[in-house]
């Protein structure tokens, strides 16, 4: 069981990150509702700061850098747990110790969610947690 829910809880991550980066897209489209999301969003991209070493950056291009790189982030750490699930037989107990790692990872993820973040991303967070959760209570069941 304990191979299965890692398994979930990759396919979570990987769903996370291609969902977020259709997001992305949209919010790249996007040009307001109304008045003041027009104004909001054309602040955003016209109002540049110096942040050193020669890089001005607009907050839209701090805000699309940080939401690419929720993206990739998420889609590359699904991937390395199907790494690690394919090793984990070499490597008794490390499948066990990655859905530790995984799940406090998305635990504090999922906390930092309910404060500042909307639903869609949160449930995906919820739901790769309770899976490498689960799968750490459950590894010491099964074999590597």
């Amino acid at each position: 069981m304990s191979r299965k829910l890692f398994t979930a809880g990759c396919v979570v991550l990987i769903a996370l990150g291609l969902v977020h980066l259709l997001g992305h897209a949209a919010m790249q489209r996007s040009v307001g509702e109304d008045e003041t999301e027009r104004q909001m969003i054309a602040l955003m991209r016209s109002h540049t700061q110096d942040m050193g070493l020669g890089f001005v950056r607009s907050m839209r291009d701090i805000l699309n850098g940080f939401s690419l790189h929720f993206s990739v982030a998420s889609i590359g750490m699904g991937l390395l747990g199907f790494v690690v699930r394919r090793h984990a037989a070499a490597a008794p107990g490390l499948r066990r110790q990655a859905a530790i790692v995984y799940a406090v990872t998305y635990g504090v993820l999922t906390a930092i969610g309910f404060r500042y973040w909307f639903p869609a991303p949160l449930l995906f967070l919820i739901g790769a947690f309770l899976c490498f959760a689960a799968s750490a209570a459950t590894a010491g069941r099964d074999a590597a």
